[in-house]
This record gives C-alpha cells, sequence and structure tokens, in this order.
C-alpha cells in the first residue's frame, strides 16, 4: 500500500493546525491592542488568516520537505538498531 495518502492527510492536518493558531492568536492580539469587542477581533483575525492561507501553505511545504531530506526521520513502529 502507498503512502501517499497519508502524507496528504498529515499536511491537511498541519495546514488546520497552523491556520487554527495564526486565528487564535490574531483574535488575542486585535482584542488586547485594538480594544475591540470579541466578534470583531474574531472577524479581523479570520480575514487576516485567510488572505495568509498562501504563506501557511509554503510554511508548511518546506516543513515536510524538511522531513523528507532528513535522513533519520523513523517509520513509527520501525525497530531502531
Amino acid at each position: 500500500m502507498r503512502t501517499a495518502p497519508r502524507r496528504y492527510l498529515s499536511r491537511a492536518s498541519l495546514v488546520l493546525l497552523f491556520a487554527v493558531d495564526l486565528l487564535a492568536l490574531v483574535a488575542l492580539v486585535t482584542d488586547q491592542l485594538l480594544a475591540v469587542g470579541r466578534v470583531t477581533s474574531w472577524l479581523l483575525a479570520a480575514v487576516l488568516t485567510t488572505a495568509l492561507m498562501p504563506v501557511l501553505l509554503r510554511l508548511v511545504d518546506h516543513v515536510f520537505v524538511a522531513a523528507r531530506a532528513a535522513s533519520d526521520v523513523r517509520i513509527p513502529g520501525e525497530t531502531f538498531p
């Protein structure tokens, strides 16, 4: 069985994790710095996260390229010498 579908799921979940983290961080910062309402800060965070989605996708690509380039990344369940 090929491992390619597992990589797509890993990539999608990492993008989702980064997007949710960025969303929460921007909402917190806008709420604290701009002193706007909670709904407004979440809306601003959603707009900014959507605008930064290409940057997040490139960041995830760099993470997977770095993991592929490292030769000591083991497959789960593999025996170590």
